[in-house]
């Protein structure tokens, strides 16, 4: 960082990857475009396997994290304050995982500590334990209003203009993304997200519907193995469109508005444009 003057930036952007090391090109491209360049981002590799294979590295990951973040975001903290960047978050899928286990135990309270401005975190695995501390019963150390989880932009739209401007971190997690809902747990409980109180199954047009099909039912051991399959394959690589596991089509949008950045409606097509047409020259090159 100091070799390539990141400090100068406006934004930097502290990125947990994937258990293979991968980081997702569409966010980074995005938040590229949209800061015009005016942006570092930062990551550290844990693992060179597939992220169900890196479950083991989870702590390791956790550890690494915390001390980089912390030598970041001690340096920031020296930079008078009219020169320090604005300091962002993003992790998908097992990154997600392991860039919350660093906040484990703090709730809202852990990213506002460090110096965390806003954070993204894309396809949370169910085994999130932050995550279950920030959705979960009322507690002293999270304040709701700074954090929620969706589905897709439009149900962040939805929640007005207010408390969008409160936000401060997002988790997107579709609906259908078995990655998001898979756990030990489903071994011997029912859970919430198959309860009574479900979200009602909802079709959003090319995107990831919403909520839970009311015919879903939690049976013992047979939930845990359907869940299994289903988390096997929603990481398996589609169309670029919004689908379980994949948040590609989404990122653009979630990018601009969870970092608060701006650009005009005919900017973000064309951002689009360049992702989708930067997805169909990678398809063609690695074919």
């Amino acid at each position: 960082m100091d070799r390539t003057d990141a400090w100068s930036r406006s934004m930097l952007m502290l990125v947990s990857p994937t258990g293979t090391g991968y980081v997702n090109y569409v966010a980074i491209a995005a938040a590229q475009y949209l800061t015009r360049g005016d942006l570092a981002s930062v990551t550290m590799q844990y693992s060179k396997r597939p992220s169900p294979l890196s479950l083991g590295k989870v702590r390791d990951a956790r550890e690494q994290n915390r001390l980089l973040w912390l030598r970041i975001l001690q340096r920031v903290r020296d930079m008078p304050t009219d020169r320090r960047p604005e300091v962002v978050l993003f992790g998908e899928s097992l990154g997600a995982h392991t860039s919350q286990d660093v906040l484990l135990g703090w709730g809202t309270l852990g990213p506002q500590a460090l110096g965390i401005d806003r954070a993204l975190w894309i396809g949370t695995p169910g085994g999130s334990k932050w995550m279950h501390e920030i959705t979960g019963p009322p507690r002293p150390d999270v304040d709701p209003s700074l954090v929620t989880v969706v589905n897709d932009h439009e149900q962040l739209v939805a929640l007005g203009q207010p408390a969008r401007a409160r936000l401060r971190y997002v988790l997107l997690s579709h609906d259908n993304d078995g990655v998001t809902k898979f756990g030990l747990d489903l071994l011997n409980r029912r859970p919430a997200w198959l309860g009574p109180d479900r979200p009602r199954r909802e079709d959003v047009p090319g995107k990831s519907p919403r909520g839970i099909p009311a015919g879903m039912r939690w049976r013992p051991v047979t939930t845990f193995v359907q869940t299994l399959v289903d988390m096997k394959n929603a990481q398996v690589p589609g169309p670029f469109t919004a689908w379980a596991h994949d948040y590609r089509a989404d990122l653009p949008e979630f990018v601009r508005d969870v970092y608060d950045l701006h650009c005009s409606d005919e900017q973000m097509a064309a951002i689009h444009d360049a992702v989708r047409r930067r997805e169909a020259y990678r398809e063609g090159a690695f074919a």
